[in-house]
């Protein structure tokens, strides 16, 4: 189960699940108010270095570190070894993925809007479709491939606006997408060989130790504020992902998938709310395709299952 850090929902990541209608509404909820966390999290991480002197490999680290810490009373709970794995070696190419994602998406927040770099990276299931097709040897089909170029058109579309978004800012959010999205594609190697909790607890812990190494030489003391919204920032990620796989237990993926854009939408208001970013009428063009594109992959991809099983 997905996922690190907000990354969109995939119909093929084998997680499919059959539920009552009654579910549908829960499930919906739960989703939104994940996306509200995971949001919101990001937010926290733009809040911790709006002075711009907080290092944004030390956020991640406290992202994990909260994460981790967060997620210990499951890990603790649980019944079994959480941390046994055959495939470690799987783990940690999606730990290295994953930390490289985050701090790409936290360096492009310190210096770009939300709501930006929130649809630049949400174009990551592009790159995790292209990952699948080359190694783990899925068949994309040709619709597929065109809303994949829809969501590549609306990427270039958001990147158009600043001049800024062609620099090494704009370059960080279009990294976080490409890491993320090959990390979404090691997670699609683990489905069906470790559990959630396992795959949530391996992550953050490895997360937590892989970014200390590249944080200590550059680690400075943190004020009040700024520990309080690393803090938020792990607590909130990891929360948002314990709803968000309690929803999928309620109900399919192409269900959840579009609820789960919603991310963009708090994205928008929290940026508007509390860093005055307004976005322009580019924004919401190149934001609305890269969502489209992601809805239509994710459901196109169910339906493409469906038919596999039938035939």
């Amino acid at each position: 189960m997905r996922i690190s850090d907000a990354k969109p929902p995939s119909a093929a990541s084998g997680e499919i699940t059959v539920a009552a209608p009654a579910s549908a509404l829960r499930a919906a909820a739960l989703t939104l108010i994940a996306c509200a966390f995971f949001a919101a999290a990001n937010a926290f991480a733009k809040g911790a270095q709006v002075d711009g002197a907080m290092p944004p490999q030390q956020v991640t680290f406290f992202r994990f570190l909260f994460g981790f810490l967060t997620l210990l009373p499951w890990i603790l709970l649980a019944r079994g070894p959480v941390f046994r794995t055959a495939v470690p070696h799987i783990h940690a190419i999606r730990v290295i993925f994953g930390m490289s994602g985050v701090i790409c998406m936290f360096a492009a927040l310190a210096h770009l809007p939300l709501a930006d770099v929130t649809a630049i990276a949400w174009a990551n299931p592009l790159v995790a479709m292209l990952l699948a097709a080359l190694f783990l040897g899925d068949r994309i089909s040709g619709r597929r491939w065109l809303f994949a170029a829809i969501g590549f058109a609306g990427v270039l579309v958001m990147m158009r606006p600043s001049g800024a978004a062609f620099g090494w800012e704009g370059l960080f959010a279009l990294g976080a997408a490409l890491f993320i999205g090959a990390e979404v594609a090691a997670i699609r190697a683990l489905a069906g060989r470790d559990g959630s909790l396992t795959v949530l607890a391996i992550a953050n812990a490895g997360g937590c130790l892989a970014t200390l190494l590249i944080a200590a030489p550059v680690m400075i003391l943190p004020d009040g504020w700024q520990l309080f919204a690393m803090a938020m920032t792990g607590s909130l990620m990891v929360t948002g992902q314990l709803l968000f796989m309690a929803a999928i237990r309620l109900r399919e993926t192409s269900f959840v998938a579009p609820f789960y854009y919603a991310t963009l939408l708090f994205a928008f208001v929290y940026g508007m709310v509390f860093f005055g970013e307004i976005p322009d009428l580019w924004v919401f063009v190149g934001a609305g395709a890269i969502v489209f594109s992601g809805i239509a992959i994710t459901l196109q991809s169910a339906r493409e299952e469906r038919l596999r099983r039938v035939t």
